[in-house]
C-alpha cells in the first residue's frame, strides 16, 4: 500500500478508500492536493474497461456554481492494487453524504420546501448551464445525489464523467428513446433526457424510495411504458400531491413535443401553476398485430417488438397482415410516407430477397419509430453510442461483428434522412462513420475494425495486448510504453500490431496511410518486416521527442539481425554490426535506421556482390577453358607420340632392311 502522485498536483492514498463516494465504475480514495490545490478532494480510480467522458471533462472546465460534484482534473496512475495503470478522476468532495446510499434505499420523503428550494431550483439552474454549453448530464438518479453540507438543506447533482452517458442509469430513469438502446449505446442525448431523469428522481424524493423497485423483464416494462405512457408506468399507484402532479406529468411525458423544457420548469419553480393535463398516448391502430407473443397496437410498440424478435421480423414485415396493418389499421400518413421513403412500396418490401432482409427490417423499424435508436440484427444504438459500445465491448466477437455489419449496411444515412434537425455533434459522428466505412474492408494493420475503434474514440486508450495495461491515450506515450514492454523477458513478435498501427493512424497527423501501407504486404523475410516497423517507430520517436529507448532499440536490433547478416562483404558486415551495437545503445531508433536502412550502402554492397559474382563467373569460365585446353594438349601430345614412334619404327625398319640387303649382296 502506498500513495501515488498525479501530475505533481495530487496525492492519492490507496490505503484509504472512501466507499461512500464510489461510482458504479470506479472506486473512491482519499486525495490530498499539493501546492495550490487545497480543499477537500476525492480521487475516483476508474475501471479501465469503461470509457470515461474526457470531452465532457474538458467542456466542464470552469463550470459555475456549487450544485454539482465537479471534476477538477484527470490522469493516469500506476495503481498497485490492480498491478496496472488506470485512469483517475479528481473531484471536489461533497460536504454531506449521499441522499440515497443505494437505489434500493428508503429515506424520509422530502418536504415541498426541500424539494423545490433545496433540489429542484439548483438542479434546473445547473441543467440550464449544461444546455447553454451544448452538454448533457445523463447520470441523474437518487443514488447520485449528495447533500452539500451536514445541514442537508441543499442537494447537489453527482458526477457525470466516469462512464458513458446513461451507462449506469436504471431503465426507469431513461427516456424511451434512450432506454431502448443497450447501456453503452444510449448516447449523449438531449436536455429533454436529463429532464426526464430529473422527473423520476424528483418522484423518488417525493415518496422516499425507488418508484419501481425492480424491473424483472425489461422488454415487458418498456412495452408497458410505450403503450400506457411512462408517467402511468412509473408513477403507478403512488399517491402524489396535486401541486407536484403537474410538474411530473410535464417531465415524464414521452411525447418530446409535449415534455416541458427547462424554461417551463423554471416558470413552475417560480410559482406558475396550471391544471394538470392528461399525458398524450400514442395513436392506436384499429386492430393489433401480434409479434413475438405480444399484441402491438401502435407503431413504436411494433418497432420495439420487431427489434427484439429479429429472426422472425423479416417474414412478419413481408407478410400481408403487416402491410394491411400499416396501410389500413394505422391510418397514419406520416408513417406511410416514412415507410415509402425508407423501404419502398408494399410490392418492393414483399419482393425483397432473403439476403437483404436485415436491411429491410432495420429500415422499416426506423420508419415506424424514427426518434428511436438505430436497430440492426439485434443491436440497438444511437448514432453517437456506436463508438463507445465498440470501446467497451471490443473483446466481444459477436458485438464487434454486429457493429461492423451496422456500419457497412448503408442504413445510417437513411436513419439521418428520417430525422428532423440533427445536432452538429451527430453529423460529425456520421462523417467519421462514413470516412471509416471503406477502411473496414482493408486487411492490413492500421485499418479494419481497429481503425474504426480509434477514429470513433479520440480520447480512448490503446487496446493492444502489448500495452493495454499501460493505458496510453496519446501517441506521444507510445515509445515510452514500448520501452517498458521491451524490459520483459518474453517479447511479442513485433513492436507494432493492428491496434498500435490503427491507434497511430487515427490519433497522429504524422502517421498516414502512405507510411502504413507497406505493413499490408507481408514479406517472407522477418528482417524486412522489422525494418518497416522500425521506420514507423523512428518517425514517432522523432516527432514527439520523448527521449531515448535503449531497450526498444535492442529489441529492434535483434529483429533486424538478419538484415545485418544479409550484407555480403564480410568486412562491411562486421563494420555494420559494430555500428548497430553503438546505435542501439544510444536509444534512438533513427540511428539504427540510418545504418540498416541506408540505401546507398545496401545498393553498393549488392552491386559489389553482383560484380564479384560476375567476376567469379568469368574466372570459372576461364578456368574451364584452360582445363579444356590442357586436355586437348595432352591428347595432341599422345597423337604426336604415336606418329613419331611410327616414323621412327619405319625408319629403323628401313635401315634394317638396307643393312640386310647390303649384307646379302656382299
Amino acid at each position: 500500500m502506498a500513495t501515488v502522485v498525479l501530475k505533481e498536483l495530487f496525492e492519492v492514498d490507496d490505503a484509504m478508500p472512501l466507499p461512500g463516494y464510489d461510482t458504479p465504475s470506479g472506486k473512491a480514495f482519499t486525495c490530498a492536493g499539493l501546492g495550490e490545490n487545497k480543499g477537500d478532494l476525492i480521487a475516483v480510480v476508474c475501471d479501465p474497461n469503461v470509457p470515461i467522458r474526457m470531452e465532457q471533462i474538458t467542456a466542464l472546465t470552469g463550470f459555475p456554481g456549487t450544485s454539482i460534484v465537479k471534476c477538477i482534473d484527470s490522469g493516469v496512475v500506476n495503481w498497485a492494487l490492480s498491478g496496472r495503470r488506470q485512469p483517475v478522476l479528481i473531484f471536489e468532495k461533497p460536504g454531506g453524504s449521499r441522499v440515497f446510499e443505494a437505489m434500493d434505499s428508503i429515506i424520509t420523503p422530502l418536504t415541498d420546501d426541500q424539494l423545490i428550494n433545496g433540489f429542484l431550483t439548483p438542479s434546473v439552474a445547473t441543467l440550464r448551464e449544461f444546455a447553454t454549453r451544448g452538454l448533457t448530464h445523463r447520470n441523474i438518479r437518487p443514488s447520485n445525489l449528495f447533500y452539500s453540507d451536514d445541514s442537508a438543506r441543499l442537494i447537489m447533482l453527482g458526477e457525470c464523467v466516469s462512464a458513458p452517458p446513461g451507462y449506469n442509469q436504471p431503465l426507469i430513469f431513461e427516456s424511451l428513446e434512450c432506454g431502448m438502446a443497450i447501456e453503452t449505446a444510449r448516447g449523449m442525448g438531449t436536455p429533454a433526457d436529463d429532464l426526464f431523469a430529473l422527473g423520476v428522481t424528483l418522484l423518488s424524493l417525493l415518496i422516499g424510495r425507488n418508484p419501481v423497485a425492480t424491473v424483472d423483464d425489461p422488454y415487458s416494462f418498456m412495452l408497458d411504458r410505450i403503450n400506457n405512457g411512462s408517467y402511468a408506468s412509473i408513477v403507478s399507484n403512488h399517491r402524489i400531491q396535486m401541486n407536484m402532479m403537474e410538474l411530473l406529468r410535464g417531465l415524464l411525458t414521452d411525447d418530446l413535443s409535449e415534455r416541458w423544457p427547462i424554461a417551463d420548469v423554471q416558470l413552475w419553480v417560480s410559482g406558475r401553476r396550471l391544471t394538470p393535463k392528461q399525458v398524450k398516448l400514442p395513436t392506436k391502430a384499429a386492430r393489433p398485430i401480434p409479434i413475438g407473443g405480444f399484441d402491438h397496437d401502435n407503431v413504436r410498440s411494433a418497432a420495439h417488438g420487431l427489434s427484439r424478435n429479429w429472426p422472425m421480423a423479416g417474414d412478419i414485415i413481408k407478410g400481408q397482415d403487416f402491410d394491411a396493418w400499416v396501410r389500413r389499421s394505422l391510418n397514419d400518413e406520416v408513417v406511410l410516407n416514412n415507410l415509402n421513403k425508407a423501404a419502398g412500396t408494399a410490392q418492393a418490401i414483399q419482393s425483397t430477397p432473403k439476403a437483404d432482409e436485415a436491411r429491410l427490417v432495420a429500415k422499416v423499424i426506423m420508419a415506424l419509430d424514427p426518434s428511436g435508436p438505430i436497430r440492426y440484427r439485434g443491436f440497438s444504438s444511437h448514432l453517437d453510442g456506436i463508438g463507445l459500445t465498440l470501446a467497451a465491448g471490443f473483446q466481444d466477437d459477436a458485438l464487434r461483428k454486429q457493429i461492423e455489419d451496422l456500419i457497412t449496411s448503408g442504413i445510417l444515412k437513411q436513419w439521418l434522412a428520417l430525422q428532423g434537425r440533427v445536432k452538429t455533434e451527430l453529423m460529425n459522428v456520421y462523417g467519421i462513420l462514413e470516412k471509416i466505412q471503406p477502411m473496414l474492408a482493408l486487411p492490413g494493420p492500421g485499418f479494419g475494425v481497429e481503425r474504426c475503434l480509434y477514429e470513433l474514440n479520440p480520447y480512448g486508450h490503446c487496446k493492444s495486448p502489448m500495452i493495454e495495461h499501460l493505458y496510453i491515450t496519446q501517441t506521444s506515450e507510445l515509445i515510452p510504453a514500448l520501452e517498458a514492454v521491451a524490459h520483459d523477458e518474453v517479447l511479442p513478435p513485433m513492436p507494432i500490431d493492428r491496434h498500435i498501427a490503427a491507434f497511430l493512424a487515427a490519433h497522429s497527423e504524422h502517421i498516414d496511410e502512405r507510411i502504413l501501407r507497406p505493413l499490408t504486404h507481408k514479406d517472407d523475410r522477418p528482417a524486412d518486416e522489422a525494418l518497416k516497423v522500425m521506420r514507423i517507430l523512428a518517425r514517432v520517436q522523432s516527432v514527439y521527442s520523448n527521449g531515448a529507448a535503449p531497450n526498444l532499440c535492442l529489441w529492434l536490433k535483434e529483429l533486424t539481425q538478419p538484415a545485418v547478416n544479409a550484407f555480403n562483404n564480410i568486412r562491411l558486415r562486421q563494420q555494420i554490426e559494430r555500428q548497430v551495437v553503438q546505435a542501439s545503445e544510444t536509444g534512438f531508433i533513427v540511428a539504427l535506421m540510418r545504418i540498416l536502412d541506408d540505401g546507398k550502402v545496401i545498393d553498393l554492397d549488392r552491386e559489389n556482390y553482383r560484380k564479384a559474382k560476375q567476376e567469379y563467373k568469368q574466372c570459372s569460365a576461364q578456368i574451364h577453358r584452360m582445363d579444356i585446353g590442357l586436355e586437348q594438349k595432352e591428347n595432341l601430345a599422345g597423337e604426336l607420340g604415336e606418329q613419331v614412334a611410327a616414323v621412327i619404327s619405319g625408319v629403323v625398319g628401313s635401315i634394317g632392311a638396307t643393312i640386310f640387303v647390303v649384307f646379302y649382296l656382299t
